[in-house]
């Protein structure tokens, strides 16, 4: 009897998230049976994700064989899903009016708050602002000077080698 592994399943690039589960219902091991498959599918694990396991050709038989089941599964869900949509959508309209009333609730009852801090905020950044200044200035003119002495070094570098190699 074949068994599919964790071994398996790592070497074709499973990731933990489906391992993890794979592990809770089997172990590090289960027989490849059907009675297994659906105790999978039962325990929602993504069974699809073991088509990575078959050979080309094989997938290509199953995804034939796959292809008009999840169509007949979409048509048979449909009205279901129209019914769901249709019959949640009062509770959903409800839900966003009234989210709508809390955030704008909300936004008024922080508002004077916000307005103190942005006011706060500016009066320090202006108090930084002429605190700094002066260091600033000082600090401009310090790179003025030293660009210019590179600036001047570089040209006398340049001139010196194109003298010499022209």
């Amino acid at each position: 009897m074949k068994r599919i592994t964790v071994e398996m399943l790592e070497k074709a690039g499973a990731c933990e998230e489906g391992i993890a589960p794979f592990r809770e219902v089997f172990g590090e091991s289960s027989d490849l049976t059907i009675r297994n498959i659906r105790k999978a599918q039962k325990a929602e694990l993504k069974v699809e994700w073991l088509a990575n396991l078959m050979t080309p050709e094989a997938q290509k038989a199953y995804n034939e064989a796959e292809s008009p089941a999840q169509k007949a599964y979409y048509e048979a869900v449909a009205p279901a899903q129209k019914a769901y949509n249709e019959a949640v959508a009062p509770a959903r309209k409800a839900y966003y009016e009234a989210e709508s009333l809390a955030r704008k609730a909300y936004d008024e009852a922080v508002a004077p708050a916000r307005k103190a801090y942005y006011e706060a905020e500016s009066l320090a950044r202006k108090a930084y602002n002429e605190a700094v200044a002066p260091a600033q200035k000082a600090y401009n003119e310090a790179v003025a000077l030293a660009r210019k002495a590179y600036n001047e070094a570089v040209a006398l570098a340049l001139l010196k080698g194109l003298m010499e190699s022209l």
